[in-house]
């Protein structure tokens, strides 16, 4: 049941209908109310949205984005953006973001109900697989685990922050989807003290890291690999 439609522009917007909340730096100068989207979580520039009430509350529950494009003189829509509040608490819980012809990009997770998203999956426009998925395994709003896919979908490595700075500093190497290595960063300095190697015969081994920290000039140290993950599109 659609509880609104705001049409926006870059110098503000205007409401048809619902109950909506302003939301800073849209709308403010004429202090016009706006369904509650969030702009934080996709681009609400010049775009209109339609709310919808799921379980009849008179609060927007779904809130949709459309770009309006020009095709052969005719002028559509197109979904963007999609936000959901899955418990009825105000928040957004779920998140998908679109390109401009419609495939999927990306979609949000929030697990716990917390306020903020613990997963953002990635996809491949070409193609409709994940290539990357970002987790915020501490919920601490930032992402420390990085799984990187292949074009057939299969896990090809994993990065971990452990010590919540922002940086990997374990690494797990895959092929064809199974584990061949894993790398550790034990004094943070981004450079690998230890690896260990994997067939399917043996499981990981856990070596104790060195009591102190790794010296760089030795012989034999190797700089960690790529710790940026890829760019959002």
């Amino acid at each position: 049941m659609a509880t609104g439609v705001v049409a926006l522009a870059a110098c503000g917007g205007s409401s048809k209908g619902g109950k909506g909340t302003k939301v800073a730096g849209i709308g403010d100068s004429d202090g016009i109310q706006i369904p509650r989207v969030d702009p934080k979580l996709c681009d609400t520039k010049g775009k209109k949205i339609s709310t919808y009430d799921l379980n009849h509350d008179n609060q927007p529950d779904v809130w949709k984005l459309f770009a309006t494009a020009d095709e052969g003189g005719t002028r559509v829509e197109i979904l963007t953006c999609k936000q959901v509040d899955l418990d009825f608490d105000g928040k957004k819980d779920y998140v998908q973001t679109f390109s401009r012809t419609g495939e999927m990009l990306a979609e949000e997770f929030d697990f716990t109900f917390e306020g903020s998203m613990d997963a953002r999956e990635h996809y491949d426009k070409d193609t409709g697989k994940i290539y990357l998925i970002e987790r915020d395994s501490d919920h601490d709003k930032n992402p420390d685990v990085w799984e990187k896919y292949d074009k057939e979908g299969r896990i090809e490595s994993v990065r971990r922050d452990r010590n919540g700075d922002g940086k990997p500093d374990l690494w797990e190497q895959y092929k064809d989807g199974e584990l061949l290595a894993i790398l550790y960063d034990d004094d943070f300095d981004n450079k690998v003290d230890r690896k260990d190697e994997l067939t399917s015969a043996e499981p990981p081994k856990e070596e104790a890291p060195a009591d102190g920290p790794a010296d760089e000039n030795a012989e034999g140290a190797e700089e960690a690999p790529e710790d940026a993950p890829p760019a959002e599109e």
